[in-house]
């Protein structure tokens, strides 16, 4: 299955896509790395994604504590959707770490920017 990654607020981000992919395997091939800067330029590259493929990993933006952190930038952009994307919290010690959000045959996953995380949190999100 081909898959995007956008890099969003995003740090270590060769160290990143070298875990995403290594947690993939070879079921999955990442077709396309895009980055974004704002909220615009992430809704835009979600879109342009979405129109090319099913799957797509967000890393980096969960941690901040502004409105521009990527859980609240995608909530709003869903907020109009019908039907809204299903939602999962992807948990590591009892807390969450990411998200993966589900609609129809599309799925977005929001991810850390911690390699060692995305090690542990990829496989639940391809559940």
């Amino acid at each position: 299955m081909e898959c995007d990654l956008i890099f969003y607020s995003s740090r270590k981000t060769g160290y990143c896509e070298s875990a995403l992919v290594a947690a993939l395997g070879s079921e999955y091939k990442l077709t396309r790395v895009l980055s974004a800067f704002d909220p615009e330029m992430l809704g835009d590259k979600v879109n342009e994604s979405l129109s090319e493929c099913n799957l797509i990993f967000i890393i980096g933006g969960i941690s901040r504590d502004d409105s521009f952190s990527t859980p609240d930038v995608l909530s709003k952009a869903f907020s109009k959707n019908d039907p809204l994307p299903e939602s999962k919290k992807l948990e590591l010690d009892g807390a969450a770490a990411g998200y993966r959000l589900s609609c129809l045959d599309q799925r977005i996953v929001l991810l850390p920017d911690d390699p060692e995380q995305i090690t542990r949190l990829v496989p639940a999100a391809l559940k």
